[in-house]
C-alpha cells in the first residue's frame, strides 16, 4: 500500500548511475566528434593550435547545447 521511501544513500547511488549512463549516452560521443574533428583537420593541414581551438570551440558549443535540454 505505501511505498518505502529510498534512503538518502539510495538517493546519491540512483543519480550518479543515471550521471554515468548519461555521461556515456551524451557526452562521450561530442569528446570521440571533437577528437575526431581535429584530427581531420590536422590531416587536411591545418596547424595543432588552430586545430585544437576550433574542435574546443565546436565542444563547448555542444556541451552548452546538451547542458540546456
Amino acid at each position: 500500500m505505501f511505498q518505502r521511501v529510498p534512503t538518502l544513500e539510495e538517493q546519491r547511488e540512483a543519480l550518479t548511475h543515471l550521471l554515468i549512463d548519461n555521461m556515456d549516452t551524451n557526452i562521450k560521443p561530442l569528446f570521440d566528434a571533437a577528437d575526431g574533428m581535429k584530427a581531420d583537420l590536422l590531416a587536411r593541414g591545418w596547424t595543432e593550435s588552430i586545430a585544437e581551438g576550433l574542435a574546443a570551440t565546436w565542444l563547448a558549443a555542444m556541451l552548452a547545447k546538451v547542458g540546456a535540454a
